[in-house]
C-alpha cells in the first residue's frame, strides 16, 4: 500500500508542478525536445488532478471504508474509459478496429486484476492494517 500512496503523493507534486510551470508534456523525437503548454483552463485541469489524487492519498491514509468501496469505481470507470479512448482514437486508423477490439477484450482481464489486487487490501481498511501486499 506505501508504493500506492508514493504514487499518489508522485500524483500531486506533478500536477502541482504542472499547473504552476504549464508544461503539459515533454518529450523528444529526431528534431529534438518538444514542451507542450497547457491551453486555456489546462492550469485548472492539472490542479484538479492534484486535488484528486490528494483526496484519494488521504483516504488511503487514514484507512477510511468508504475509499475501499470506492476503489472498485475507479478501477472499473477506468477500465471502460480506456476502452472509449481507444475506440475513439483508433475508429479513423485503417484497421483501427482491430486494435479497438483487442482493447476491448483484453482491458477486463486487467480490471479484473486490478480489482482483485484492491480486494485484498480490505485488511489495510478495516483489518490492524498488518496485511499490506
Amino acid at each position: 500500500m506505501t508504493v500506492l500512496l508514493g504514487l499518489l503523493l508522485a500524483g500531486v507534486v506533478f500536477g502541482l508542478a504542472s499547473a504552476i510551470t504549464g508544461i503539459q508534456s515533454i518529450h523528444t523525437d529526431p528534431r529534438g525536445t518538444i514542451i507542450t503548454y497547457w491551453h486555456g483552463y489546462g492550469r485548472l485541469l492539472a490542479l484538479a488532478y492534484a486535488a484528486a489524487f490528494a483526496i484519494a492519498f488521504y483516504g488511503i491514509y487514514r484507512r477510511y471504508s468508504v475509499v475501499w468501496k470506492l476503489g472498485f469505481v475507479v478501477c472499473y470507470l477506468g477500465a471502460a474509459q480506456f476502452i472509449f479512448q481507444a475506440w475513439w482514437m483508433l475508429w479513423p486508423q485503417p484497421y483501427g478496429w482491430v486494435g479497438a477490439t483487442a482493447v476491448t477484450v483484453f482491458t477486463p482481464f486487467a480490471a479484473l486484476y486490478w480489482a482483485s489486487w484492491w480486494r485484498r487490501q480490505r485488511g489495510w481498511f478495516f483489518g490492524d492494517g498488518e496485511e499490506e501486499t
